[in-house]
């Protein structure tokens, strides 16, 4: 008889249990991990202290204050982080409704996640029934296209009425730095056509700041907004997701901005079989994206 399944090299543990190893290195200690996976402290120790046992391997450094991976930790839980995606993946394909439909989808390009093509390949293997069309432009366009029923979901900025904030990210300046001894001198500013709420706000915070201004280049697109600032036309107000490696951020001599956020809109007149798990995942992959981010920079 065969002892195949006697093997040392076999994972014997339950996805509760890679769950919670990822919301503790994710969350970066035992009590927020606790809450994020709804256990109790103690049975989230518990479910790591057997992982490691299982595996014969420390997986995690614990101090008073803090968690950090070790050697062995950090390349099970990119294992881990595979298996839990193709389990959700999984569950997502089983459950999907079985009709074959169109999703049309908005998405503000100024808020676009730069990996938004892998994400709709994930969410479409997942869900082969669902076809995606997908539209990216600005904020107001795309909430009258949802308006008139044009698309199902858009994700743009806030100021669209009803809509659910999915995340938030920080308001920058970006552009040429000002010259030196040179603070007061007008800034020529590259921004979007109105309305937009980052030109409005680039206008209010200069102008409380009695620093002059004017608009040098209105484009109609983040893509010629970021050409405007890499060939130092302008400056302007972004996203910090939207700043790439080779725009400057501007931060002392110009004033504090607040965050921004992330909001779904939902065409209300009908009910899209696909478009609330479209927002789920969306959400659950820019978390995962984020906490890989995090770790990355500490490492």
């Amino acid at each position: 008889m065969s002892k195949s399944n006697d093997s040392n090299f076999k994972l014997e543990t339950d996805l509760l249990a890679l769950r919670s190893l990822i919301a503790v290195i994710d969350e970066g200690g035992f009590s927020a991990a606790a809450r994020r996976v709804h256990r109790t402290q103690s049975a989230v120790s518990l479910q790591i202290a057997k992982l490691e046992e299982r595996l014969g391997a420390r997986l995690l450094e614990r101090t008073s204050r803090s968690v950090s991976l070790t050697p062995a930790g950090e390349t099970f839980a990119s294992y881990a982080r595979r298996i839990l995606e193709l389990a959700d993946e999984s569950m997502l394909a089983v459950t999907a409704p079985k009709e074959t439909t169109l999703l049309r989808v908005g998405f503000a390009d100024y808020l676009a996640p730069l990996h938004l093509h892998t994400l709709l390949a994930r969410f479409r293997r997942a869900h082969p029934n669902c076809d995606l069309s997908l539209m990216l432009g600005l904020g107001a366009p795309l909430l009258k296209a949802l308006r008139e029923g044009d698309l199902d979901v858009v994700f743009a900025g806030p100021g669209g009425g009803n809509g659910t904030v999915l995340w938030e990210e920080p308001l920058v300046w970006t552009g040429p730095p000002t010259p030196k001894g040179k603070t007061n001198s007008l800034r020529e500013l590259a921004v979007l056509p109105a309305p937009c709420v980052y030109r409005q706000l680039a206008f209010d915070a200069l102008a409380k700041a009695e620093t002059p201004w004017k608009v040098s280049i209105e484009a109609n697109s983040v893509q010629a907004i970021q050409s405007a600032i890499r060939a130092g036309l302008g400056i302007s107000i972004l996203p910090l997701s939207a700043v790439q490696e080779d725009m400057p951020i501007l931060k002392d001599e110009f004033p504090e901005l607040p965050k921004t956020s992330v909001v779904s809109y939902l065409d209300t007149n009908q009910s899209h079989p696909y478009a609330q798990r479209f927002i789920d995942y969306l959400v659950a992959s820019i978390e995962e994206s984020n906490a890989n981010q995090m770790l990355a920079a500490a490492g």
